[in-house]
Parts: C-alpha cells; structure tokens; sequence
C-alpha cells in the first residue's frame, strides 16, 4: 500500500513539472494523502525513524502542492476583475512547488517492521476502530457552521475511509460497502463546503475584502446532520459477526 501511494507520486511529478495539465498535480496530492492515511493506519508497525522522515517529505512538499493546486482550481471561478492577479498567484505558487519537486528526494519505504506481527484481522480491528473512534469524537460535538470545525473533521473522515479501502480484505467484501458509501456521501458535503470556504477565502485575499458566503453553503450544511447520523448508524464491518477471511 505504501508502495503504491508512492507510485502514484513519483509517477505524476513529470506532468505536475510541465503545468500543462492540472489533473498531475491532483493526482500528486491524492498519492500524498494515501501515503499519509496508510502511516497512520499502519502506525506502530514500521520503523519509528523510517516514518518520520516520510512525514517530513510529505509537509514540505504539501506546503507548496496545497497553494498551487488551490490556485490551480479557483482562479477560473473567480471573478474576472480578480483572475489576473490570481493567475500571478497561481505561476507563483507553481514555481515554488517545482521547485521543491527539483530538489533531491529521498523517499525511503520503512525498511522493515517494528515488533511483533499481529495477525492481521486482529490488527484490522484495533486500526480501524482507532480511526472511527476518532471520527466520531471530533463529529459528534461539532459546530457544522464552523469551517475549521468541518475541516478538521473531514481529514479525519479521510482517514477513516481510507482504512476502510486499505483494511477490507480482512473481513468478508460485502460487509465493508454501506459503510465506505456512506463515507463517501459525508465526504462529498464536506469537499464541496472546503470548496466554496476556499474560494471565498482567495477572492478576500485579492480584494482584501471578505465576500460573503455563498448561498449554497447554508444548503449544504443542511444537509450534513442527516448524513452524518446515516453515517454514525451505518454497521462498522470489523464488529460484524462474520468470521474473517
């Protein structure tokens, strides 16, 4: 899983260092984030040194991909009176993003595990109850007008559903499909909220000026309380009593 979060990476840096198409640079980010989410459902198993310097690869270069892919997105839906300082912004932002990417890259797999080896549905189980217990926590006092609120609970949503897509073959397929669905509905909320949030907070910076919200966003925010408690009752797969293939 690590190995295949970090393919994508490398295989997209080529097409992100050209800037023609802005697809390789989403396509980077969706790698790193894997990368990120298997770290953490993986934690405790790998060389403790191994990690952190995985991790400091990923912050330094999440540091310029983040405002580059913003950019990339938002300048086309900007006002046109605002496009062409937020194009400047966008050539910017991808300077410093190749950049980084020029620099020499180390990205080292751990090279082995730390400790024991649990079996895995054993490890599956304590993993993924780990990050739904997460979740859980941070939606279940949250403020949903709050944008950091949402964000914070999005990244761990994020994680959750990727160990859900890491860990399945575990437990019996079937069992894990309502429960990844109904993540995938939250998420989609969520993403399309961060996405006005981020479009709003662009345009302030260019006409140093806030905008008011959009008017779909009380719309969607609407919507989260009934997805989020379809997804609090939604079966978690690791507790059902099937027996693990």
């Amino acid at each position: 899983m690590l190995r295949e979060a970090l393919d994508q990476i490398v295989a997209n840096v080529p097409g992100t260092l050209a800037g023609r198409d802005p697809e390789y640079l989403h396509q980077l980010r969706v790698g790193m984030r894997r990368l990120r989410a298997a770290l953490y459902a993986f934690r405790g198993t790998m060389r403790a040194a191994d990690v952190r310097a995985l991790r400091k690869m990923l912050r330094r270069l999440g540091g310029v991909a983040g405002p580059a892919r913003d950019w990339d997105v938002y300048t086309r839906r900007l006002p046109a009176r605002l496009r062409p300082a937020a194009e400047r912004r966008r050539r910017a932002a991808y300077a410093d993003m190749r950049r980084a990417l020029r620099a020499p890259q180390s990205w080292l797999l751990p090279r082995g595990l730390a400790g024991g080896r649990q079996p895995l549905p054993a490890f599956a189980r304590a993993a993924l109850a780990r990050a739904d217990r997460n979740a859980l926590k941070k939606g279940g006092r949250i403020d949903w007008s709050k944008a950091d609120g949402r964000h914070a609970l999005r990244i761990r949503l994020r994680r959750l559903r990727y160990a859900c897509e890491f860990l399945r073959g575990a437990f019996p397929e079937r069992d894990a499909e309502p429960l990844i669905c109904s993540l995938k509905h939250l998420q989609d909320l969520l993403g399309d909220l961060n996405d006005l949030e981020v479009a709003r907070r662009l345009s302030g910076e260019l006409s140093g000026k806030a905008p008011r919200r959009a008017a779909t966003t009380g719309k969607l925010i609407a919507r989260l309380p009934v997805a989020w408690r379809h997804f609090a009752a939604t079966p978690r797969f690791w507790q059902m009593g099937t027996v693990p293939i």
